[in-house]
């Protein structure tokens, strides 16, 4: 089975939150959209658009075929569609990228905002600092050659996008901009300094000696990266709760112990990009 690797691109819209953690009443944003998040998406739009999206076990059935047959990496802010930015290579992303919105509720019996309920959402801007369009870019890897009849139309699905959270309040809208023809490689391509090939079915990325892991990859297990420096943590979020019958429509997925993004190898190592854009030792 061969794997085809796109260069995919989005001009965002509006403003865009992808959890990560609290800090006082601050709500922080992460700066980049984890590949997860990106099945998540893609996932959420075949089932609803093209098969039975009232029925909890077609998301189930939909994201399995996902997972088997496509690869995700990060999704990087950029303002020129192809290079992206990334906070340790630039010491004004925070300011270029990064935005904050507050809110608070209201105690409509004392016309005044309700105590202890002050927030602030940290978001990426859909506009840099600067004036310039913000884009998304990052990496997808599709095994086209044997792909089944119900993700046919994951081209589709891409152009209907929303990504991150507080999308009831139009966050996180983008616009596809890939180039499906021309944004395609074969392995052995050179992106974002990396090399990628196949092996036993797998996407392989070698890193080189001193290059930065732009994705997260394990940490522990018998799966984990040795020779990394850097951040560690763990990676864990709230997932839709398909079970039948279940009380609370989600769940606290399990956590997953990595190194973050921006870490660095002490030797060239290479590593298999795994479920969720997750990246392992191969």
């Amino acid at each position: 089975m061969t794997w085809t690797h796109y260069r995919l691109r989005f001009r965002l819209l509006s403003p865009m939150h992808i959890g990560y953690r609290k800090v006082g009443n601050l709500m922080q944003t992460r700066p980049y959209v984890p590949g997860k998040n990106v099945w998540a998406a893609l996932t959420a739009r075949l089932t609803r658009d093209y098969h039975n999206g009232g029925d909890a076990e077609m998301y189930k059935c939909i994201g399995r075929l996902v997972q088997e047959n496509f690869r995700f990496g990060c999704l990087w802010p950029s303002t020129n569609k192809d290079a992206p930015s990334f906070p340790w290579e630039d010491p004004q992303f925070d300011y270029r990228f990064l935005g904050s919105y507050a809110s608070t509720a209201l105690n409509y019996d004392r016309r005044a905002a309700e105590e202890g309920l002050l927030r602030e959402t940290e978001y990426i801007a859909p506009v840099a600092r600067d004036g310039q369009p913000v884009y998304l870019v990052g990496d997808l890897w599709v095994r086209e050659d044997d792909l089944p009849k119900a993700l046919n139309s994951w081209q589709e699905a891409f152009q209907k996008f929303q990504l991150g959270g507080e999308r009831t309040y139009g966050w996180g809208r983008v616009r596809c901009c890939t180039d499906w023809q021309a944004g395609q490689s074969r392995q052995g391509t050179t992106i974002a300094g990396y090399t990628w090939e196949e092996r036993n079915d797998d996407v392989i990325l070698t890193v080189p000696e001193g290059g930065k892991l732009t994705a997260h990859a394990r940490a522990a297990g018998e799966d984990a990266i040795s020779g990394v420096i850097g951040l560690v943590e763990p990676l864990v979020g709230w997932e839709r709760n398909n079970d039948d019958n279940a009380k609370n429509p989600w769940k606290l997925s399990s956590a997953v112990v990595c190194w973050a993004p921006g870490s660095w190898v002490e030797h060239e190592v290479k590593v298999r990009i795994g479920e969720n854009g997750i990246w392992e030792a191969f």
